[in-house]
């Protein structure tokens, strides 16, 4: 069976270079962009819609046409702020819970979630950090790593209950193509 990559937040740095690798490969690509994004390469299918508005999601699930789809959900918005910020939470927490459920109620084949190293509780002083199941926003520090750890944690639990998952914990990244958007 042929597969579709639905990429979130393809107009990103890292949801763009994703974009462009599976495109050259020869891939089916389906992108997932907020509806003000430009200039946007014709050679994939575009969906226009926003993660915390859970119907304008539902598109990008459907007319699958006998495909398996997998998702890479990268949308998010990465903040050094301390305060809390409304639109960080909403779309790196609820936007997450969002294009989560959705893979579970049309059963995909794999969610593939972009989470952060900084959603990783750091170990004491001298002590090497581990690889953990455990993530609890109250033990991290900053909005982002608070909203990563909530949305990871509420990823985990959704692949307890069936769903095909896996979390990566990228630290900062950098490289071409890196328009400073994302």
């Amino acid at each position: 069976m042929d597969r579709l990559y639905l990429v979130t937040g393809a107009a990103g740095h890292l949801g763009g270079e994703i974009t462009r690798q599976l495109t050259e490969s020869g891939k089916s690509v389906r992108v997932l962009v907020l509806p003000k994004e430009k200039n946007l390469p014709k050679s994939m299918e575009i969906h226009f819609g926003d993660t915390r508005d859970k119907e304008s999601l539902r598109p990008c699930f459907e007319n699958l046409r006998g495909r398996k789809l997998i998702v890479i959900h990268c949308a998010a918005i990465v903040s050094i702020a301390s305060k809390f910020n409304q639109t960080v939470y909403d779309v790196n927490v609820m936007g997450t819970k969002n294009i989560t459920d959705l893979c579970m109620e049309y059963a995909v084949s794999k969610l593939v979630y972009i989470s952060s190293v900084h959603a990783i509780a750091e170990a004491p002083r001298g002590m090497v950090i581990r690889e953990t199941d455990q993530f609890n926003p109250n033990k991290v520090v900053g909005l982002y790593a608070k909203t990563k750890a909530e949305a990871t944690a509420y990823v985990l639990d959704s692949a307890k209950k069936g769903l095909n998952a896996c979390i990566i914990h990228p630290s900062g990244i950098t490289g071409p193509y890196d328009m400073g958007r994302g």
